[in-house]
């Protein structure tokens, strides 16, 4: 393969020559590559433009009912009565909510800038810290028992539910019958079968089982069938409760991450930042919009090394864990912006939740909260995404100028970006609501206006 051959060629040059200052790179180009078919997130498929909405399909009460004649048929073999199946489904409904966001999921329809500013920012960082030293006992407990690094646990505890604070306000029994109705695929069948097992064991609330639109629900949203085979009870009271146990939570995520195909390792980072000499980086499509993924070229980071790949800082190219993990290239947009090396952990983070997005997040969370140096590369954008921080900010200025944007909350709602669109047009820039550091900034260098106007002492929200 392409990227092979230039793994080999970096090899005999740098045993053919001294190695070159830290930071520098190759002097001669590699002959022009051919084209590469970037690998991209979503089933290959790009992501919807960051402003279309996913058109809204409204399932119709016949909809509704042959679902559940069809389900019902094969409760029986999946551990369910009849009777069992009648009782909790009685009342069922398909979500119109839930067939829109399955086809435009919020990871896939942002820039990989405007996603990781957000979710991975000052405050969730520093929420995190904190969170270790209230939990520390119990996490290090955990964390031993599992051999999954305790800061893993709180990453995943941080970009799932914001540290318990947002999980989900979707009824689950609804929204897997919704997805097993309108996806057509066998585990969203099992997963709605699942659910009605949790509600008859008593296991969730009965009057309160919610969680995301998609399905996942407690403090480190679990999917039904995940929790019949890798919850814990973390905390020894004999029952398993992922709304309100954080150990039965993080105990049930360190599980997950040690018994599926890629089993977390702890001591080795999910992904290293890495600078590319010129031959290799000849390898990687330059196209923002060209998610690069090299897991069938797997190498140990020494081999890694030797080909002349450095840390993303330029520093030498080394691993407290050791010199014989393997990884592989990984960059999701283009040659132009952070490469990274992802190792089993970032795998093993892909089995929690499939989408890379979410799993780079996780990781680079994770190394924050153990302190390790966040990117030292751009993002390839002259218009960078914003911290929730940032997002608030914006909200609060656009306000001052008339705008209406409901509560300032940090998430860009329909309000804001309409604000953001009049905004643009007043300052004669495109119109395209982009909720990004260029109208930030531009704002934020006239403000605040001369005459702000007194805020009502309550704001409808913009959800």
């Amino acid at each position: 393969m392409l990227l092979a051959a230039a793994l080999t060629a970096a090899a005999g040059a740098a045993q053919a020559q001294p190695a070159s200052a830290t930071g520098s790179r190759a002097q001669t180009p590699a002959p022009a590559a051919p084209a590469l078919t970037p690998k991209r997130s979503f089933d290959d498929t790009p992501p919807p433009a960051a402003t279309a909405d996913p058109v809204v399909i409204m399932p119709t009460a016949e909809d509704t009912k042959a679902c559940l004649d069809k389900l019902r048929k094969g409760a029986t073999a999946n551990g369910l009565t009849l009777a069992d199946w009648d009782k909790y489904t009685a009342g069922a409904k398909l979500l119109p909510t839930t067939v829109s966001s399955a086809k435009g999921q919020p990871e896939g329809r942002e820039s990989w800038w405007d996603y990781i500013a957000k979710t991975v920012d000052d405050e969730r960082v520093a929420d995190g810290k904190m969170m270790m030293k209230k939990v520390g006992s119990q996490l290090n407990t955990i964390a031993q028992q599992y051999q999954v690094d305790p800061a893993t646990l709180v990453a995943i505890f941080g970009i799932e539910t914001n540290y318990g604070r947002q999980i989900g306000k979707t009824n689950v029994l609804n929204a897997w019958l919704t997805r097993a109705c309108t996806e057509n695929k066998p585990l969203w069948e099992k997963n709605a079968y699942a659910s009605v097992r949790l509600l008859r064991d008593g296991v969730v609330p009965a009057d309160n089982f919610v969680g995301s639109w998609s399905g996942a629900f407690g403090m480190t949203q679990f999917i039904p069938t995940s929790f019949y085979e890798l919850a814990a009870d973390g905390d020894g009271d004999g029952r398993i409760d992922l709304y309100n146990s954080l150990p039965d939570a993080l105990a049930s995520t360190a599980n997950h991450l040690r018994k599926r195909r890629a089993k977390w390792t702890m001591g080795l980072p999910a992904v290293v930042e890495v600078r590319l000499p010129v031959d290799l980086s000849a390898t990687i499509p330059p196209e923002p919009d060209a998610e690069y993924v090299g897991s069938k070229e797997r190498r140990t980071i020494a081999q890694w090394a030797q080909a002349g790949v450095k840390q993303g800082n330029g520093a030498a190219l080394k691993l407290s864990s050791g010199e014989g993990e393997q990884a592989y290239l990984f960059a999701p947009t283009g040659s132009h912006g952070p490469v990274f090396l992802a190792t089993v952990n970032f795998d093993a983070i892909l089995h929690y939740n499939q989408s890379r997005r979410y799993a780079l997040a996780v990781a680079l969370l994770l190394n924050r909260l153990q302190d390790r140096p966040g990117l030292a590369t751009p993002w390839p954008t002259d218009d960078p995404g914003l911290s929730r921080a940032q997002i608030k900010e914006l909200q609060d200025m656009l306000y001052d100028f008339g705008h209406d944007v409901g509560v300032p909350d940090g998430i860009p709602g329909a309000k804001t970006r309409e604000a953001v669109r009049a905004e643009q047009e007043r300052r004669n820039l495109p119109q395209d609501g982009r909720v990004g550091k260029r109208i930030y900034d531009a704002v934020k260098a006239s403000w605040p206006p001369l005459a702000a106007p007194a805020r009502p002492p309550s704001q409808p929200s913009q959800q």
